[in-house]
């Protein structure tokens, strides 16, 4: 048989990836299990969960029928560089989740921005840099507590988007209505 001839361009929605970078996936028109080596996976960025027109030979195993020889057309790399997210796109974003979390009643308190990264899922420097973002357009409001007295580095900054949770006394009356 010859290989050229058995090659098919196809659709193939990524199911799972290794560690190592190899991945596998199905083809959606019938289902059946596609390889991807990790060299082609890595060199086409494929993650889990994509859709991916692949170019596929028949594979020598019975449990995965289809191997993957050729990456996804000029079009599709194309439409996804363009979907891909920008640093400026993933700020944004995460300064909505950040405005998200203090919506909800028990998020409504003071919190350190480590202690927001760990509950949003992102990493600490993420997070301080879409703090610092919103506190600069007004958005968020920022203590600083410092430990000692004569101390130039806060010990903790706080972030919260009104200045009033930082009051630790508040009148009972507040609460009689």
């Amino acid at each position: 048989m010859n290989i050229i001839n058995s090659m098919e361009a196809q659709e193939v929605f990524i199911t799972h990836q290794l560690p190592t970078g190899t991945a596998f996936g199905v083809r959606v028109d019938n289902g059946e299990a596609v390889f991807i080596n990790s060299k082609l996976a890595k060199k086409h960025s494929v993650v889990e969960e994509q859709v991916l027109t692949l170019t596929l030979i028949q594979n020598n195993k019975a449990d995965t029928p289809w191997q993957a020889i050729g990456g996804p057309t000029p079009d599709q790399t194309i439409a996804r560089r363009m979907v891909e997210s920008t640093p400026r796109v993933e700020i944004a974003d995460l300064e909505d989740c950040i405005e998200q979390h203090f919506k909800i009643i028990d998020n409504q308190t003071a919190s350190t921005a480590a202690a927001l990264a760990e509950k949003i899922g992102v990493e600490v420097t993420q997070m301080q840099t879409a703090l610092s973002r919103m506190h600069n357009a007004g958005q968020m409001t920022k203590a600083q507590v410092h430990c000692r007295g004569g101390q130039d580095k806060a010990s903790w900054v706080l972030w919260s988007p009104d200045a009033s949770w930082y009051e630790m006394f508040v009148a009972l009356e507040e609460y009689d209505e």
